[in-house]
């Protein structure tokens, strides 16, 4: 087996070598291989599923580990290595496991692994940056072999999105071989249950899977994988069509007409990605008053940003939370673009000059990231207040963010199917990315996620939403439509969760 794995690298390498040369024809050569190329906006962090909050990283975690529960095309929850689901009591959820699942060492799955797992994650010397996903599990039982119970405190609605694939330390992990190697192995020798087997990361250039022949699922049709960190939406777009790549996320809208030929073709689908302004509400500044960020939200023309850079694509929200999320308050509108308003409210704060403050975001990681921040601190230039834009890589933001470092005025994104997966980790007092404290949204906010009746739920929410409106945490923009572009010859279907899922992909005969 060595030997095969020295043989499958060697060649998989001498592929990727022929990537800058190669043309259309490359594209034909990956479909007779097996192979699927992904550019995407960033490298992966880590191979540990506890220890990030990217999804970039979450993109090649989820086919090398799985979670115990998935979501179908359709976004329903469907079974994963949890066959089967129920509450005994309002404060347990039980899952009948899977049985005869094997790790990619060897190691078998059963109930024991899922409680090492989430005791892992939870455990504060962990410390898992996406810890508030499933901080609400207070104590994993195990029942019998393959019957585990997730015990919490309060009645815990959302637990279905606290243990799928996108809530990253979900991803269940085994305990024998982290137990026998030190506590970061899995960190740079990631070993799991999924469908596809860990061959080589090498940093910022490439990670290399292979298809995991005795997957419980099937051995997938794709048989080999390579995500490669291409930041440059424009490079992304020239691989893809050289035939490099096989997906390129992040297709600006201005460049689908151009990959709608040919070799290649148009994935796009709406996403529950949010774009958004956050405001740094907890350091002494002009952002502590509710009457500055009101400014912000009246002085910036989100309507004008979206038809000139997204040419009209995505969907404006009124409060940060996608449209067909749990909790989205319909009866409230977004704030007007508004400038004489927005000066008023500075000069009422006592900034009748404006100010200046720093900007901070990623460039190049979210679609027209820079064009969005430009246009936007053109905006605030015309009330008087001065952005100074500060760009990271996003590698250094995650350390930055994961240290609650961001400064000033953000734009980070961030989605999720229920209130609850984004106004409490957002807005809650000292959550994981909370710049923001209020008492009387912190009390809402756990009542929302304490209780499964379903019309409590909302009610709790409608009152939540009028409180985030007032207060102006953030400044709410669109969802942004997903678009890929993606080999003509690849049958693959996009997510709207953001997740890059290859394990139904397959190339046409």
């Amino acid at each position: 087996m060595p030997n095969m794995k020295k043989l499958f690298a060697a060649s998989l390498l001498c592929a990727i070598a022929t990537f800058a040369a190669s043309d259309g024809a490359s594209a034909q050569t990956h479909a007779s291989q097996g192979l699927v190329v992904v550019a995407q906006k960033a490298d992966a962090y880590t191979m540990d599923p506890a220890k990030h909050s990217s999804f970039s990283t979450a993109n090649v975690l989820m086919h090398l580990y799985d979670p115990l529960v998935t979501r179908d095309e359709k976004g329903n929850f469907a079974p994963a290595l949890a066959l089967s689901w129920s509450n005994p009591d309002p404060l347990t959820w039980r899952f009948k496991l899977r049985q005869g699942v094997k790790f990619h060492d060897g190691e078998a799955f059963d109930a024991q692994t899922v409680k090492f797992t989430f005791d892992r994650a939870l455990d504060p010397a962990t410390k898992a940056p996406y810890y508030s996903r499933i901080s609400a599990i207070k104590q994993v039982v195990v029942v019998d072999k393959y019957t585990v119970d997730f015990k919490t405190a309060t009645p815990y609605p959302t637990m279905l999105f606290s243990v799928y694939e996108a809530s990253f330390p979900a991803l269940i992990v085994p305990p024998r071989y982290v137990k026998a190697h030190d506590a970061n192995i899995l960190a740079t020798r990631p070993v799991g249950t999924g469908p596809y087997r860990f061959v080589e990361w090498v940093k910022d250039d490439r990670v290399v899977m292979e298809a995991n022949p005795d997957y419980w699922g099937g051995a997938p049709a794709i048989k080999k994988i390579v995500w490669r960190p291409i930041s440059e939406p424009r490079t992304r777009i020239a691989e893809l069509k050289a035939g490099g790549v096989d997906i390129a996320e992040n297709v600006p809208p201005g460049e689908m007409k151009s990959l709608q030929a040919g070799s290649s073709k148009i994935v796009s689908i709406p996403s529950d990605f949010l774009f958004f302004f956050a405001f740094d509400t907890l350091k002494p500044g002009p952002l502590q008053d509710k009457r500055v960020r009101q400014a912000i939200n009246y002085a910036i023309n989100v309507d004008a940003i979206q038809k000139a850079i997204l040419e009209g694509t995505g969907q404006r929200v009124a409060v940060n939370l996608p449209k067909d999320a749990f909790g989205y308050p319909a009866d409230i509108a977004p704030y007007p673009y508004d400038p004489v308003k927005a000066k008023a409210l500075l000069a009422e704060a006592g900034f009748p000059n404006g100010f200046t403050i720093p900007m901070t975001s990623r460039q190049g990681y979210l679609l027209k990231d820079k064009e969005i921040m430009e246009a936007a601190a053109g905006f605030l230039s015309k009330v008087g207040i001065k952005v100074v834009p500060k760009y990271m890589e996003p590698g250094v933001w995650a350390q930055v963010s994961e240290k609650k470092g961001r400064e000033g005025i953000m734009y980070p994104g961030w989605s999720g199917a229920d209130a609850d997966m984004v106004w409490y980790p957002l807005l809650a007092t000292g959550q994981y990315q909370s710049y923001f404290s209020n008492k009387a949204l912190d009390a809402l906010l756990l009542e929302g996620r304490s209780t499964l009746d379903v019309d409590r739920r909302k009610k709790t929410y409608e009152a939540a939403a009028k409180i985030i409106k007032e207060e102006a945490p953030h400044l709410p923009m669109f969802q942004a439509p997903l678009i890929f572009g993606v080999n003509a010859r690849l049958n693959w279907q996009a997510r709207s969760d953001t997740l890059i899922d290859l394990r139904h992909a397959q190339y046409a005969r």
